[in-house]
């Protein structure tokens, strides 16, 4: 039989500082969010014809050697990049390029600021580009 002074102690052996844990989980969420600096960036490219290649890259204003091209996906593309929040400086150079066989590439470029300026201004970054068809 449970007396009065067992259910006593089981609540104080079973006691959960759920306050204090919970205030601590939060601080340690709010810290780790601020020091990443990992930011997602929308994008939506649709090119004509549909079905085009999309790749993408940020050249470093100090770099050795040109970034290889990362690709993404096919137009249309709709989605999000990771890119890292403190990898643009203004004189840094993003790029997305469209690639279809039988047609010219189309290159889109912008320094890291005026990439940025128009996420911050529109939400996203929209690009519709009309690809030409190659004579050769």
């Amino acid at each position: 039989m449970i007396t009065a002074k067992d259910t006593d102690r089981m609540r104080t052996t079973t006691s959960f500082p759920v306050p204090g844990l919970l205030t601590c989980l939060l601080l340690s969420l709010l810290l780790l969010g601020g020091c990443s600096s990992r930011g997602y960036i929308n994008l939506k490219i649709h090119s004509e014809p549909e079905g085009s290649f999309l790749v993408y890259k940020i050249d470093k204003l100090r770099a050795d050697r040109p970034s290889p091209w990362i690709y993404l996906g096919q137009t249309p593309f709709a989605g999000v990049s990771l890119i890292e929040g403190d990898e643009l400086n203004s004189g840094d150079r993003v790029s997305f390029k469209v690639m279809r066989n039988g047609y010219l590439d189309q290159v889109k470029e912008w320094n890291g600021q005026q990439f940025l300026d128009e996420y911050d201004e529109q939400g996203v970054i929209f690009w519709t580009p009309r690809l030409i068809k190659s004579n050769q």
